[in-house]
């Protein structure tokens, strides 16, 4: 599974937390990992947000990085549901071995939430990212994913549940169409069970 495709976690550059970690559990390998994730970002609008990945079977390390200036187009309302539509251009960088030196690409984001109904329960968020290679001018990446959520608060004494399905679609390079698969989470506080890229698994936010 594709670590930066997770949710992400924002803190302020003047007041830095410890990094955000959890692991996933593969119903079908039966490997768990291991995952580190942050995201930072400042007024002006600069986000820096970094993912790490280790299988503690395979002993496998992934992680993906990027920087970029944003902007938002629209205001931030506290509990309204909707998000601003975000744009940013930056730098990315993938990579799945320590041992070769992974290439910048030039990245580009797009992000809006809409709430459906009254509230932040249930949202809409559509959000779409691309990689250009700067030496080739060419795209590596093309992405998308659209998701439908709704939480339920206090769903029993102690448990919230928030339910997520939508579509994630990737148009690889030289491809003549794109290919959307769908994906789906239930996740209850802690613990949540992922279904994504054809794949089942387990994840706990410790």
């Amino acid at each position: 599974v594709d670590p930066s495709i997770e949710e992400d976690r924002t803190t302020s550059l003047s007041n830095l937390v410890a990094m955000e970690t959890s692991f996933h559990y593969d119903l079908a390998d039966k490997q768990l990992a291991f995952k580190l994730r942050e995201k930072l970002t400042s007024k002006p609008g600069l986000e820096m947000k970094g993912n790490g990945w280790f299988n503690t079977v395979t002993g496998k390390l992934s992680y993906v990085g990027t920087c970029k200036a944003q902007v938002k187009i629209g205001k931030d309302v506290k509990d309204a549901g909707s998000s601003p539509l975000k744009l940013g251009v930056g730098v990315r960088v993938v990579g799945a071995d320590v041992k070769n030196q992974p290439k910048p690409q030039i990245h580009m984001a797009a992000k809006k939430g809409i709430s459906l109904f009254d509230g932040p329960r249930t949202v809409l968020t559509a959000k779409a990212w691309a990689d250009v290679d700067p030496q080739t001018q060419k795209f590596t990446a093309r992405n998308a994913t659209l998701k439908l959520s709704h939480k339920w608060l206090g769903f029993t004494k102690r448990q919230d549940i928030k339910l997520s399905a939508g579509l994630d679609v990737s148009w690889a390079p030289g491809a003549r169409e794109p290919k959307a698969t769908p994906f789906g989470v239930v996740r209850e506080n802690n613990w949540a069970l992922h279904y994504r890229a054809n794949r089942t698994y387990l994840t706990y936010d410790l």
